[in-house]
């Protein structure tokens, strides 16, 4: 009788491939990485402004150095958790792209025993007719075949167990990671008063919204600790920048001032303690200034302090009157030939819209700023005078400082931008390519509109334009207007009817009867035509702003002005009086 034909042995099921992506577990792990190093990096700010050099005492300040102190260890022992678990994210990432490459292995050679085992089941259908020797060799490569199979199933036991074990190893890492209450408060509160300082943009509103999230304690820290980035940052509140800018002027003063008496002042820090002398001059006016009204002293602002910037020329804004609470807000913006030194005069003007707007008002509270922002041109034969690149960078700026504004108070304000000269160029850029958020705009003493075509162009809306014209001002004809085109490109004069802007009154009593640059200077005078109109402005009482006609274009000879025959007024109820 013939032997029977070998059995064949049955397949090793292969195991599903491991879940993860390796790549994407190195990213994780790089993230913690970054993470615990933003950890570290806020122990070490931590351990610096636990130490404020006898700035603050007191029971508030003993209070804020116990947490932030707890919040530096907190922070140091994150980091060695983030650390931790970021490591072994990351041996498990090598791990398992390791076991991927072994279970790819793995299916290699289950394919090729089940190819082997597809033959040798072929072979046996067909082997009714074969010899002794050819049965022999079936039952070998069976025998084999089954080993094979036994080695892969072993193989892939292994395999499981150390894919297990891997898994096993990152969740109990995870696991450990865990924080509790005390340290997730630390960390809470150390994020809150650090973040100002990181480097990552941040907008007025986001700034707006850490402020708010701050205790009182923690604030007084913030400036005392930070009062550079407290003091400049757009979207705090103007008491916090106020009390953090002064906090620099002081630290300036008493440096610079110790240096000047030892004789080792050099040039720059010269021209830096001028500008913050001319700053405290500028403050002590607006603090000892009188509200019409109610008699009250509304207090001085320093809510912009850079006495360095633009080489000397210094940044700057000061302000008459709560900027964080006022109904009515004005944001005067200066031309040619402004530098911080200058802050006195400006302060001055301030202080003279503040009492037209109050004066003449419905009772309104009010706040009045000057603003120096920008790099404004050095002088009338400067080329940057008659060109638009600083215009254009100071509308930017102006565009931002004026989001800051609205974003660090808790209502809306009705607010009113204006520029004077240069300034207006700067304002139209401002309202045209950056959306000013401002609910009017006055042009005075415009060289030109800038960008503008029309006063349709303006964010604010055509009809919350403004203009205000000296007639005797030559400054005002640098504007384009019809067919004249000036080769300074500053754009066309907003006085012009083509414009389309409101022109209000602005002759000064004093004029003569010929173009003369000191009537340039005259928009602020008190009990004057434009003064009593830009206070309306100001108090948002339209119907009260007393228009005059538009400039026109002759085509047969130079623009018309009908201002410039008519005689001004001065110090007349409803039409130029501003103080009593």
């Amino acid at each position: 009788m013939r032997a029977a034909g070998p059995q064949v042995p049955g397949p090793a099921p292969l195991l599903p491939e491991p879940d993860g992506d390796p790549g994407r577990c190195e990213q994780v792990a790089a993230d913690l990485g970054h993470q615990a190093d933003r950890c570290e990096s806020a122990a070490e700010t931590a351990t610096r402004l636990s130490d404020l050099g006898g700035s603050w005492i007191g029971l508030a300040f003993l209070t804020y150095r116990q947490r932030i102190t707890d919040a530096a260890h907190a922070h140091a022992g994150a980091a060695q958790v983030l650390r931790g678990v970021a490591d072994a994210v990351e041996a498990f990432a090598g791990q398992r792209r390791a076991h991927l490459a072994e279970w790819q292995e793995l299916a290699e050679s289950g394919a090729s025993l089940d190819a082997l085992r597809a033959q040798l089941m072929e072979d046996v259908a067909v082997s009714d007719q074969a010899g002794d020797d050819e049965l022999d060799d079936l039952r070998v490569r069976a025998t084999t075949l089954g080993a094979g199979y036994a080695g892969l199933a072993a193989a892939q036991a292994a395999f499981e167990q150390r894919v297990a074990e891997s898994e096993a190893d990152l969740a109990a890492a995870l696991e450990a990671a865990d924080f509790d209450d005390e340290r997730g408060q630390e960390l809470s509160f150390l994020a809150r008063l650090v973040d100002l300082a990181l480097p990552e943009p941040v907008s007025p509103q986001a700034r707006a919204d850490w402020w708010r999230d701050l205790s009182p304690a923690e604030r007084q820290a913030a400036i005392e600790a930070m009062p550079e980035l407290v003091g400049s940052g757009d979207g705090l509140p103007a008491a916090a920048r106020d009390a953090a800018n002064r906090l620099l002027l002081e630290r300036d003063l008493e440096a610079l001032s110790a240096k000047e008496r030892q004789g080792t002042l050099t040039g720059a820090e010269a021209t830096t303690l001028a500008n913050a002398r001319a700053t405290l001059q500028a403050l002590a006016q607006l603090d000892d200034f009188t509200d019409p009204l109610s008699g009250d002293k509304p207090g001085g602002t320093l809510w912009l302090y850079d006495p360095d910037a633009f080489s000397g020329d210094g940044r700057v804004a000061v302000a008459v009157g709560d900027l964080d609470t006022a109904a009515d807000v004005a944001v005067q913006v200066p031309g040619i030939t402004t530098e911080m030194s200058d802050v006195p005069g400006y302060a001055t003007k301030a202080e003279a819209l503040y009492e037209s707007a109050r004066y003449g008002g419905d009772g309104s509270s009010v706040a009045s700023m000057f603003w120096l922002g920008y790099d404004t041109p050095e002088g009338a034969l400067d080329i940057d005078t008659i060109t638009r690149g600083r215009a254009e960078d100071g509308g930017a700026r102006l565009a931002d400082a004026i989001d800051g504004l609205r974003a660090s108070r808790e209502d809306t304000a009705h607010l009113t931008v204006i520029g004077h000269s240069y300034g207006s160029t700067t304002t139209s850029y401002a309202a045209t390519e950056h959306d000013l958020a401002a609910d009017g705009v006055a042009l005075v003493g415009s060289p030109g509109a800038g960008p503008a075509t029309t006063a349709d162009d303006f964010s604010v809306g055509a009809e919350n334009v403004y203009v205000g014209r000296n007639s005797r001002d030559p400054v005002a004809l640098f504007g384009d207007e019809g067919w004249y085109h000036n080769p300074g490109g500053l754009g066309i004069d907003p006085s012009s009817d083509d414009f389309g802007a409101t022109r209000f009154e602005a002759e000064s009593s004093g004029r003569g009867w010929t173009y003369d640059f000191g009537q340039h200077s005259t928009y602020y005078d008190h009990d004057s035509e434009s003064l009593y109109n830009l206070g309306r402005i100001v108090d948002g009482d339209p119907k009260s702003v007393v228009e005059a006609d538009h400039s026109y274009d002759r085509w047969w000879g130079p623009a018309k002005d009908p201002e410039f025959g008519r005689d001004p007024t001065g110090d007349v109820p409803g039409r130029s009086d501003t103080q009593d």
